[in-house]
């Protein structure tokens, strides 16, 4: 799916392969697989709910258990790079 400026509401969207630009997403619940990559540019969500499945549920989980299994650093590397700030020194998962 390819959208710009859509308005979407309450539906149930999988966004795995989708494209969506500055669109508004109003009480859906999105779907993420990781089965292909999603793009969502200057988009805009009020009360949605984000749903994993399959590949990506699976990520989750293995993030979960490092996090809680004693590689905490490792996470929170990790979000340290997604929110574009440098990680420094530290573990990575390579």
């Amino acid at each position: 799916m390819i959208a710009e400026n859509a308005t979407f509401k309450g539906r149930v969207i999988n966004i795995d392969g989708g494209s969506f630009y500055s669109c508004q997403f109003d009480g859906c619940t999105l779907v993420f697989s990781g089965l292909m990559t999603a793009t969502l540019e200057g988009c805009n969500f009020k009360n949605c709910f984000w749903k994993f499945s399959g590949p990506a549920s699976n990520t989750i989980a293995f993030m979960t258990a490092l996090y809680s299994g004693g590689a905490a650093d490792v996470i929170e590397s990790t979000l340290r790079d997604i929110r574009g700030k440098k990680a420094g020194p530290g573990p990575t998962l390579q």
